[in-house]
């Protein structure tokens, strides 16, 4: 097989096709592997390997622009093979994510260029490891944030191959599969025997099913209860259409409605034993003044059901508000004349019988939905993504809402994607975790369950039990080894009952979070910087 394609490559490289070819099967590969297709990713950046090296040989000008430029094509052709659903909220707002995206994920290869190009391949391609992962984890952390690509992500649909991420978090399998496509790379180009790529590729799987087979639950077991109420976020649950840009006249179910559902379904499973309750994010959808909470009727009458249930905690998504004044107390506050400066939040409510009403706002924002990265220049032209575009409220600390002595943390929709992001609530007490999420923007695409997929990462990260409850699927319990349990399937109304376990432990990721990543950042700044320095000081 090595034979055949090293025939092939120098047959054929120096073909005007061949790059495209590689960007093309690149791309693909590492699309398909986002769809169940697990084996493709060990391989997927071989081809752009390939490509970089073809380019840096060649005696053709603009070789960094070429690079770019091909690693552009791959990249794009990864996003639309990966999230192509994502078309299904948002035609042409999609076209840009996916071009932007490939656009910034094209860089960290350009600096691997770069460093190759003038340590003069000194690093074995461990710099390209470097920068990959560099690349990452800024993508983790700041307005262009979109981090549903990260490599480590791929194994969600296999929690069984990833079980070391309570060590390591994602970013272990990052620098896992990286390795494996240098391998499989050098194996092609120079004959690297086939028995050191099997002996890494068999080490860190053999490790981790051992930790699966092995691992038992920690802490005691309590009683939950999810809720998927099954209203279309499109035609039912608001009165605009943001795909049809028309008026919900004949399908829409008024909020007073939607929540007399989730009583009635909550009913049908709660018992004097349960102890806490999960409705999907923006279970109530009429606004909510949060320093007047008793005034709205939705509050009303779920503070009426709770009444009867005084041994529980419901924990339910809401749209709320808060209004400043003439003064504006966040850099997120809109102005009306009508009452001054106010900010507008994705929030997580906990309802006791004995206690007043807590707040915990979103605070990893939806690009584009929910808010405008790098505001003073692109509020004018940013796209939307489906639903209000616009700057939401937004919180730093992670809050985490209790029952007694133990606690949960409210883990809003997309903030499931971000693992350090996550230990924050365990570091802050959290036994257990929820996620409240409406993943029905998408449809019955691969969208609902790549993100419900991301969950059993984060079970497994920080080995907490995690209680899902989505608007239209897939609401379920998560165990602390990543198995999805007792699902209700997308598209379906019901409620299920299941215990989930409370862990006061913390696992080593739970504590140090993404230390690979932060590591990797500053080896990569270092080699470039020292290829620089030694390819100065040799032209002295």
């Amino acid at each position: 097989m090595r034979k055949l394609i090293y025939d092939f490559i120098q047959a054929n490289s120096s073909k005007k096709w061949y790059l495209w070819l590689m960007a093309l099967i690149s791309g693909l590969f590492l699309g398909l592997s986002w769809h169940g297709a697990l084996p493709l990713v060990f391989i997927g950046y071989v081809p752009l390997l390939e490509i970089e090296r073809v380019i840096s040989i060649s005696d053709k000008k603009y070789k960094g622009w070429k690079v770019y430029f091909f690693s552009f094509i791959t990249l794009f052709i990864f996003n639309v093979t990966a999230y192509w659903w994502l078309w299904y909220a948002s035609a042409w707002a999609t076209f840009g994510a996916w071009g932007a995206n490939a656009a910034l994920m094209a860089l960290p290869v350009l600096a691997y260029h770069h460093t190759r190009k003038i340590s003069k391949g000194k690093y074995f391609h461990l710099d390209f490891v470097c920068w990959m992962i560099a690349f990452e984890y800024l993508h983790m952390h700041w307005d262009f944030s979109w981090p549903w690509l990260n490599i480590g992500n791929v194994l969600s649909y296999t929690p069984k191959l990833a079980q070391w991420y309570e060590y390591t978090g994602a970013f272990g399998g990052t620098l896992w599969i990286l390795m494996l496509n240098i391998y499989f790379f050098s194996f092609m180009v120079s004959g690297r025997k086939i028995v050191s790529i099997f002996f890494y590729l068999t080490i860190p799987i053999t490790f981790s099913l051992y930790l699966y087979y092995t691992y038992e639950e920690e802490g005691t077991e309590i009683e939950t209860v999810v809720v998927q109420p099954n209203i279309d976020c499109y035609s039912e649950k608001f009165r605009y259409n943001a795909r049809t840009g028309e008026q919900n006249t004949k399908t829409y179910i008024s909020p007073r409605k939607q929540v007399a559902r989730m009583i009635e379904l909550t009913e049908k499973e709660i018992t004097p034993n349960t102890k806490f309750i999960f409705w999907p994010e923006t279970s109530i959808s009429q606004s909510i003044d949060e320093k007047h909470p008793d005034a709205s009727g939705e509050v009303q009458l779920v503070n009426k059901m709770m009444q009867k249930y005084p041994n529980a905690t419901l924990v339910t998504g809401a749209d709320t508000y808060k209004i400043y004044g003439e003064t504006p107390e966040s850099e997120t506050a809109r102005h009306s004349e009508r009452i001054g400066y106010y900010d507008v939040f994705n929030t997580g409510i906990r309802f006791h019988q004995k206690d007043s009403l807590e707040f915990y706002h979103k605070s990893q924002l939806v690009i584009g939905v929910e808010t405008i990265p790098f505001p003073e220049i692109l509020k004018p032209i940013i796209l939307n993504f489906g639903g209000s575009s616009g700057g939401l409220g937004r919180q730093e600390d992670r809050d985490v809402f209790n029952n007694g002595a133990i606690n949960v943390g409210p883990i809003i929709c997309y903030e499931s994607v971000y693992g350090e992001y996550v230990t924050e609530y365990v570091q802050n007490g959290a036994d257990f975790l929820t996620v409240i999420t409406n993943d029905g923007w998408w449809n019955d695409t691969p969208g609902h369950t790549q993100h419900l997929a991301f969950s059993s990462l984060r079970a497994i990260e920080t080995r907490k039990s995690i209680a899902r409850s989505a608007n239209t699927g897939i609401s379920c319990f998560i165990n602390q080894r990543g198995d999805i349990l007792d699902p209700i399937a997308y598209g379906e109304m019901g409620v299920e009952k299941g215990n989930v376990h409370i862990n006061k432990k913390m696992t080593i990721y739970s504590e140090y979070g993404d230390f690979i990543a932060r590591i990797a950042s500053v080896l990569a700044v270092t080699m470039l910087v020292i290829g620089f320095v030694r390819n100065k000081s040799n032209k002295l």
